[in-house]
């Protein structure tokens, strides 16, 4: 009953519906015109291939194995990038202003300065929202137990590009020179080669978040669940030819 339950819900919820609704239309038109149909087919398949885990994690699983957290990380400072912010008015905890991403990066950043006692800047600004990720990111910091001193805000960048850029300033300004990047670890190998390209020479990849380490595959991961996976891993992919070649 669990796995027709499961199986019922993967083709009523969204992306399955419409791979349900695809290969509906192409039983419909079978009759009718036998290429409408395969039209129909090769569309839901591809929905569906694109929306299973095994697919997305195929995707991502080189990226987030570019580079493993060391076990004994130092350095000058600790660079914890955005993921996004909620413009939310009320809130019993600043942590809710953070996106998923942001809520991980910077969960772990606070418990990398208890470690070292490094200095925390923490890298973006209001793109989608009206706060800027890094005054969200700071207020989360702090509720932590993170010293308002080791708490360094970059509330100016818009993307990657421009925490490199801006976070270098910072660097500058301060003495920084060797970084701890600590990013999403399919999210690191653009980080990193875009902190080289802003002049950091002297990186310490930290990964948080791998969402490939499956103990084993199930049948959820053969069907229709989500396409934010293979979403991520394309926007990374996308973004690190862009950069490559502009």
């Amino acid at each position: 009953m669990f796995f027709i339950k499961k199986l019922i819900a993967a083709f009523v919820l969204p992306p399955g519906i419409f791979v349900a609704a695809l290969g509906a239309a192409a039983v419909w038109f079978w009759r009718g015109s036998r290429k409408a149909a395969w039209t129909f087919a090769a569309l839901g398949a591809v929905l569906w291939i694109c929306s299973m885990n095994v697919f997305s994690d195929a995707l991502l699983r080189p990226l987030e194995r570019a580079y493993s957290a060391p076990a004994a990380p130092g350095g000058d400072v600790i660079i914890a990038l955005g993921g996004g912010a909620y413009d939310t008015e009320t809130v019993f905890s600043a942590g809710e202003r953070l996106q998923a991403s942001s809520l991980e990066r910077v969960s772990a950043a606070a418990l990398l300065h208890k470690k070292t006692g490094l200095p925390v800047i923490v890298s973006g600004g209001a793109v989608f929202s009206g706060i800027a990720e890094a005054e969200a990111a700071a207020a989360y910091l702090a509720e932590l137990g993170v010293p308002q001193k080791s708490i360094i805000k970059e509330s100016a960048a818009r993307d990657t590009k421009e925490n490199a850029l801006f976070s270098r300033r910072i660097c500058q300004e301060r003495g920084y020179k060797r970084i701890i990047l600590l990013t999403s670890a399919s999210h690191l190998p653009r980080s990193v080669y875009l902190f080289k390209k802003a002049g950091f020479t002297d990186i310490v990849p930290f990964p948080v978040t791998r969402t490939t380490q499956r103990a084993r595959l199930t049948y959820r991961d053969l069907l229709p669940v989500s396409l934010n996976g293979a979403s991520r891993a394309l926007n990374e992919y996308i973004g690190l030819l862009y950069y490559r070649l502009f």
